[in-house]
Order: structure tokens, then C-alpha cells, then sequence
């Protein structure tokens, strides 16, 4: 009951109040809304300035002492003896290139695109640059030891360096992977 009356109340006094001061109180109420939403404004630029990967800059190196995902260190043997390796020490088999297909669309599909073309996200932004297409017949007569070699060590002109985000292992399943993209016929086990 007590409330009825209450709600009575109010709805008589807002009745009650003259209509162009019922404008004046819904301006001053919706200007009072759109000053306090100035206020967040630098917060809706956090994803815009955080630190991050620019365009042809090193991925970050990891600390000194820190523990890495595989349990292994990173030593990069000669880059001109490893482009020379014709077969991964990986076999090319289902689950290689399973492994593969994961860490490329982890770490390269950026770049190379999903199935590889040279079309990633980077070309879309235009950003200057184009990725190879993996997919080429000079890029598949090229050795498995050679594509390893522009994981592990980088490109020679724009590519950077993967030895710090992808294991030497996970890079030979990339290789196996950008062959079945290559050679889209299913991968024989033990090959």
C-alpha cells in the first residue's frame, strides 16, 4: 500500500512539471552521460598502444635462464649445411602433418595465408610486403632442409627469425605440413 502511494506520488509530481523543463532535465541528464563517457575514452585505445610485434621487427627473444616449451636449448647449426639436408629427419605422415598444420596456423598463416598463398592477413592490411606462396613449383623444388633453414633462421630479405617461437622439432612439421599443401595426396605413413 505504502508504495502505491509513493508511486503515486512521484508520477503526480513529474506530471506536475512543466514540459520544457522536462526538456532542459532529459538535456542536461543525457549531456551529464556523454561527459562521463569522455572520461573512459583512453581506455578504449588500450589495444591500440599496447606493446606488440611491429611490421618486420624480431619477435621477442625469451629471458636469460627461462624455461622453454620443449625442454631444449636453441643452437642454430650452419644455415648453408642445414639448406643442403633433401629429407626431414620427421617422416611426412598423418600426424606430422597434423602437428604442422597447427603450429603454421599458430605462427605462419599471418603472413602465408591459410592454405599458404603468399594471401595472409598482412597483404589485407597493406602493409608493403609480400610473403612467398609456399605453394609454387620453385618453392617445392626446393630442399625439405631449405624451408626448415627460413623457419629456423629467417629469410634472407624480410622473413624473420622462428628459432625463439617454433622448436627445431615443430619446424620439421611445418616442412612436412607446407609439403602436404604442396602435394595435397594424403602423406603415406613412414614415408
Amino acid at each position: 500500500m505504502k508504495h502505491r502511494k509513493f508511486f503515486t506520488t512521484i508520477q503526480g509530481a513529474v506530471q506536475a512539471i512543466p514540459a520544457t523543463l522536462k526538456v532542459c532535465i532529459v538535456t542536461v541528464f543525457a549531456a551529464t552521460l556523454s561527459l562521463s563517457s569522455v572520461h573512459s575514452l583512453p581506455w578504449s585505445w588500450d589495444m591500440w598502444s599496447q606493446d606488440s610485434i611491429e611490421p618486420y621487427e624480431e619477435p621477442v627473444l625469451f629471458p636469460r635462464n627461462s624455461i622453454s616449451t620443449d625442454g631444449g636449448k636453441t643452437k642454430l647449426e650452419d644455415r648453408n649445411k642445414v639448406e643442403l639436408i633433401e629429407k626431414g629427419p620427421i617422416p611426412r605422415s598423418g600426424e606430422s602433418e597434423a602437428r604442422g598444420e597447427k603450429v603454421f596456423k599458430e605462427q605462419c598463416v599471418v603472413c602465408h595465408g591459410p592454405e599458404g598463398a603468399g594471401d595472409g592477413i598482412i597483404i589485407k592490411k597493406g602493409l608493403g610486403f609480400y610473403p612467398v606462396n609456399l605453394t609454387t613449383p620453385a618453392v617445392a623444388a626446393r630442399t625439405d632442409g631449405y624451408i626448415y633453414a627460413y623457419i629456423r633462421y629467417g629469410g634472407k630479405v624480410m622473413m624473420p627469425s622462428y628459432s625463439e617461437n617454433i622448436s627445431e622439432k615443430d619446424s620439421w612439421h611445418v616442412v612436412n605440413y607446407i609439403r602436404k599443401l604442396q602435394d595435397p595426396a594424403p602423406a603415406k605413413e613412414n614415408q
